[in-house]
């Protein structure tokens, strides 16, 4: 149980303390994939760490490193042993039944949003396809005839970009280039997907801060991420003056997409400012790596000072 006590004491901790830090990262220099990768490794750990300490409390006899949990908070064990076993076998009956109840919800809410999501996508592709024009180099863009510049993107098999005359009209080519490239640049990292699981995890969890303020702040930190890839296609100068004018275009973006989005000013500073480092994959796997193993690392210590001051207490 010892082992298991950990798991939970480190999925509580980056369920809590993780949104501050990783927003913050947000306002700094750092590059948005890792940024991304850093929210996306902090939940996979919070829903890792949980599901595998109610494996651990529902495996007969010892889990896996089990032992050798026990061999480091030796002391904490002798007082955990001490307790009936009708406890244990409570907690894991438990676990099981919350573990079920979760993904129950996570079915549900997953399903709702699956149909909501192809829904959309028909109506684009049965409705807006009447009305828009396709060009023969850009067949992944759909044109529609409004007089205000918008862009948004489509998911889907294949997904595609729509966009309105207001766009080729009131910027210049490449400005267009660079819209077009962002809009991409959505579709390419799948990141309504990753929308999607955000929004999915914040219903089935609305009161643990990490899943909670996710949905936002993930939305701004795939944005950032599609205005780089966008700036290496073109240029952040470019990316710059194209998001100045069409974020003056007051337009309704319709649900389930992904579109320039708003933060013009944290996202005009990052193209100024985030510099265009080398080795990105490299930096996303040491980001999702730290963030899964510190709080397992906090989490020992955490449950090694309160088992030493138990174990003081008892003798």
């Amino acid at each position: 149980m010892t082992l298991a006590l950990i798991l939970l004491v480190g999925a509580a901790l980056v369920a809590v303390l993780a949104p501050s830090v990783l927003e913050r990262m947000t306002l700094s220099a750092m590059r948005p994939s890792v940024v991304l990768a850093s929210w996306l490794a902090s939940m996979a750990s919070v829903l890792f760490f949980g599901c595998s300490a109610v494996v651990i409390l529902f495996w007969p006899e010892h889990a896996p490193a089990e032992g050798m949990i026990d061999t480091i908070v030796r002391c904490f064990s002798a007082v955990q042993h001490t307790a009936r076993p009708w406890i244990g076998e409570s907690l894991a009956v438990a676990g099981i039944v919350t573990v079920m109840a979760l993904a129950a919800r996570v079915v549900f809410f997953a399903r709702r949003q699956s149909t909501a999501r192809a829904q959309m996508q028909d109506f684009h592709r049965d409705v807006v396809a009447i009305v828009a024009r396709r060009e023969p180099d850009r067949g992944d863009v759909m044109w529609l005839d409004h007089p205000l510049p918008m862009a948004y993107s489509v998911s889907g098999r294949p997904g595609f970009v729509v966009a309105t005359e207001g766009l080729s009209s009131s910027l210049s080519s490449v400005e267009r280039d660079a819209v077009l490239a962002h809009e991409r640049a959505h579709l390419s990292g799948h990141h309504h997907r990753i929308v999607s699981i955000c929004d999915v995890l914040a219903k089935v969890f609305p009161r643990v801060p990490l899943f909670a303020r996710a949905p936002g702040a993930v939305k701004t930190v795939i944005e950032l991420a599609a205005d780089q890839q966008a700036a290496k296609a073109t240029s952040p100068a470019v990316v710059s003056s194209a998001l100045a004018a069409v974020a003056d275009a007051a337009l309704p973006q319709p649900a389930w997409t992904l579109g320039l989005g708003n933060d013009t000013t944290l996202r005009l500073w990052r193209l100024r400012v985030a510099p265009q480092t080398r080795y990105s994959r490299l930096a996303c796997c040491a980001a999702a790596a730290v963030t899964i193993t510190l709080p397992a690392f906090a989490a020992l210590v955490v449950v090694l000072v309160f088992s030493t001051a138990a174990c003081i207490m008892v003798a």
